[in-house]
């Protein structure tokens, strides 16, 4: 009877490690890429809202510009 259970956890522990090595290995892929493929650093929404605020800065820039003008 020992026997089946120490068959049992070590089967349970032999599982446990295939299946660590196997999260490790996605993880080291996600943290590691091929250095030969470029990863995007900026996804399209951070992307979209870098555009709008480079836009309003811009905007802001321009309108104080033309009120200094004004008020020359």
């Amino acid at each position: 009877m020992t026997n089946k259970i120490n068959l049992v956890i070590n089967l349970s522990i032999l599982a446990l490690l295939i299946y660590l090595a196997v999260s490790v290995k996605q993880l080291q892929d996600k943290v590691f890429p091929d250095p030969n493929v470029m990863i995007p650093l900026m996804g399209m929404e951070q992307r979209e809202e870098l555009r709008y605020n480079i836009r309003e800065f811009l905007n802001n820039v321009i309108v104080e510009a033309i009120e200094e003008q004004e008020n020359k």
